[in-house]
């Protein structure tokens, strides 16, 4: 059986962390005017005699500076809004200063900058001017007498950046002159912001010329708008983060934050100026799953976690579900191995892929299915041995001998051949063999009759062993279509329609004709009335499987199903997609669980916990939300999805998906646009392991082609039409693709 996995998957799971900084999402500008109150700043050159001091200046500066910033966009909080100083000693006053801005950020320091304003001072050289920016700078070392806060060597790559853009814009948009330029430096609060920091020197008060300037309302509404495009530039970055939340790398460029963050195991890519996440790859993509415990399975962000809680507990394994792959386990085997031609065995995997993608990397390997002792893949090996048919002619070529004759097995009149020899290393040819194709009709003059005409080929003397009978609605298609599984596992029990309000007469005689000794009925009483089971009683044993609606009804039927080995979802409104279900599953020990499209009940996941599911349609009928329940429920490694473009491209997906398991000499076909017909064909699957075709008004390409495929593989020599709906074009198409 293939495993098919839809790409992206996952992709994007509900299992999506909230970050803090999530939810708070926000640019924060922490404004520090320097000084206040007693602590004056310098005097500059004529503060004393006008009584304007720095602090003056760095009050004035920093309200204009908040005014801006708050207009576009950013949340702003100032350690003081007066002429006040905020502490007695300087260290007290500037460590408030600090436990203000923390307090004012808390949880959000990396969307938070840190801006202390101020103005210089040389009273020794009134000459001495110009602008100055000073961070903390690690690299620079650690000053053992003013140590940093552990918090901002963490930041000192951002404060650096900080600090250029700061310095850059400023000296592009106001007049001022560079002082001594950037400056790392172990001032109090740029070595001890819990967020990347820097203090602004807004030239020299102790310059007459500069002193004038700094102190006009012009000049500070350009450095206010300098210092806007700096802090503008500053956030115009794309930061990568840990699944928990440790930012490892900040990139100019999104794209390569993006290829950055793929590169992880879990990581995601938030835009910093625009505050929303861009890509997400942190995902819990790792599930453990018990085999049959759920109260063990968890998910993980990465694989070395999901293991080390897996080795607490038996029968366990650890699923990278955004791939689907088995990564680990305790009790599976590892169903494929990498066998070298001289070095033997390399490699071994729990599933096709992951060997595959290990064997293409060296020369002369192949990729072996240990469960049929098969070569499936090889970069060296030919595919020396034919399958070939007296009639049919070439049908498959195999790497290995035994292989081919295990395919040859299957059909009459075939021989395997070495195709460079010629040679004939086996045979089953037999001169009276002689191959013919017919198609025929199973049909009655409605959906009962159909049904009863298919009863009467499948047991002409009547019932053997149970001798139960499924009786399902005839216009009813969700009660309906869990009645193949369960009427296979009946000793393959015949599934009679019925009219909801009276027993039919035909099917009362069919019943007797078949010796009947007990009837099962699917679902409640607006399926079949307590007339029609009453009517029943009078001759049979009578069940009756039913809940409160189709999705209890159809799980009360699965009650009734043991030895499951999958599971197929469908959606419970609509019945293309489960029509083709019901005879794979009749076929094959499957089961059917009906979901609504957005949620699927826990008495349903109850049910699906530890089985390998199939989703049969696409997401218009069962959600991605419910994929995403499935398989964090369930494993990505059990859940497929099974799609087409329309109802006979998934009824084609479905059938790829159990190629290897479905040969037979028999294609059925019914139609695809109601249910009943192929419903009752599903007895004549699971007897025959004959695949069921769907047809519409004229047959799907996708359908052609398969039945193109399946013809040259296997000597199909009747198509079995059940109902009278498909036409003879149609019927004709199927005969050419398959004969």
């Amino acid at each position: 059986m293939k495993k098919l996995h839809i790409a992206g998957f996952l992709i994007v799971f509900a299992l999506f962390v909230l970050y803090p900084l999530q939810a708070h999402a926000e640019k924060n500008v922490v404004i520090d005017p320097g000084h206040g109150g007693s602590s004056s700043g310098t005097t500059g050159y004529s503060g004393a005699s006008t009584g304007y001091y720095e602090k003056d200046f760095n009050l004035e500066m920093a309200e204009g500076l908040r005014e801006i910033l708050e207009k576009n966009g950013y949340n702003v909080h100032m350690t003081r809004t007066d002429d006040s100083k905020l502490a007695g000693s300087l260290h007290a006053d500037l460590q408030a200063r600090l436990d203000l801005a923390h307090e004012a950020i808390e949880g959000k320091n990396d969307q938070s900058i840190y801006i202390s304003v101020h103005s210089n001072s040389l009273p020794s050289n009134p000459y001495m001017r110009g602008y100055e920016t000073y961070y903390f700078d690690i690299d620079e070392g650690i000053n053992e007498t003013y140590p940093p806060d552990p918090v901002q060597i963490e930041y000192s790559p951002e404060s650096k950046r900080l600090a250029h853009t700061m310095h850059q814009n400023i000296l592009a948009g106001t007049p001022l002159w560079e002082g001594r330029g950037i400056i790392p430096s172990d001032l109090y609060v740029t070595r001890n912001a819990h967020m990347p920091a820097v203090l602004l020197e807004f030239g020299y008060m102790s310059n007459p010329t500069e002193e004038a300037l700094i102190k006009t309302s012009s000049f500070q509404e350009k450095a206010a708008a300098s210092v806007l495009k700096g802090v503008d530039e500053f956030f115009s970055v794309f930061e990568v983060y840990e699944y928990d939340g440790n930012r490892v790398k900040v990139f100019e460029n999104k794209e390569q934050a993006i290829d950055y963050a793929k590169s992880m195991e879990s990581a995601y890519v938030f835009d910093k100026f625009n505050q929303e996440k861009i890509y997400d790859g942190a995902v819990k993509r790792y599930g453990v799953y018990h085999s049959s415990d759920r109260s063990v399975n968890e998910t993980f962000f990465t694989k070395d976690e999901a293991i080390a809680y897996a080795e607490d507990f038996e029968n366990v394994r650890v699923v990278d579900n955004e791939l689907g792959r088995v990564v680990w386990s305790d009790y599976l085997e590892k169903d494929y191995e990498v066998e070298h031609s001289s070095q033997g065995v390399i490699y071994e995997a729990y599933d096709f892929e992951s060997a595959f993608n290990y064997a293409k990397k060296w020369k002369n390997t192949s990729v072996i299915d240990r469960n049929k002792d098969q070569v499936v893949w090889s970069n060296y090996l030919d595919e020396d041995f034919a399958v070939s048919h007296t009639e049919k002619g070439l049908m498959k070529t195999f790497y290995r001998e035994k292989e081919a004759i295990a395919y040859a097995e299957n059909w009459e009149s075939t021989k395997v051949t070495h195709t460079e020899s010629n040679k004939v290393v086996w045979s089953n040819d037999t001169p009276e063999y002689n191959y013919s194709f017919k198609t025929t009709t199973l049909a009655g003059e409605d959906r009962i009759q159909t049904a009863i005409e298919v009863s009467k080929q499948l047991y002409p003397n009547g019932l053997d062993g149970e001798k139960t009978v499924v009786l399902a609605t005839a216009f009813e298609f969700a009660d309906a279509l869990s009645a193949g599984p369960l009427a296979a596992q009946l000793d393959n029990a015949p599934i009679l329609l019925n009219r909801k309000d009276e027993l039919s007469a035909d099917v009362l005689k069919e019943l007797s004709r078949l010796n009947t000794e007990k009837v099962v009925i699917l679902g409640g009483e607006n399926a079949l009335s307590a007339q029609v089971e009453n009517d029943l009683k009078q001759h049979f044993v009578v069940e009756r499987l039913a809940g409160k609606d189709r999705i209890a009804s159809n799980l009360e039927i699965n009650k009734g199903l043991s030895n499951v080995e999958g599971v197929f979802v469908a959606s419970s409104r609509s019945f293309p997609d489960a029509l083709e279900a019901s005879s794979i599953a009749a076929a094959h020990g499957w089961a059917i669980v009906l979901t609504d499209k957005d949620e699927i009940s826990q008495e349903s996941l109850n049910y699906l916990n530890g089985r390998e599911v199939a989703i049969l349609g696409g997401t218009a009928v069962v959600s991605e939300e419910v994929e995403e329940t499935l398989i964090e429920s369930n494993g990505g490694d059990q859940v497929t999805r099974l799609s087409g473009a329309n109802r006979y491209e998934t009824v084609a997906a479905a059938l790829d998906y159990f190629e290897d398991d479905m040969r037979s000499s028999t294609v059925l076909a019914a139609t695809g646009q109601n249910y009943p017909d192929a419903l009752t064909a599903s007895a004549i699957s699971a007897r025959t392991n004959a695949p069921l075709i769907l047809v519409g008004d004229e047959l799907n390409p996708t359908i052609e082609k398969q039945l193109s495929e399946y013809g040259s593989e296997n000597v199909v020599d009747e198509l079995q039409v059940i109902g009278a709906v498909i036409d003879k074009n149609s019927r004709n198409e199927m005969v050419n693709h398959l004969n």
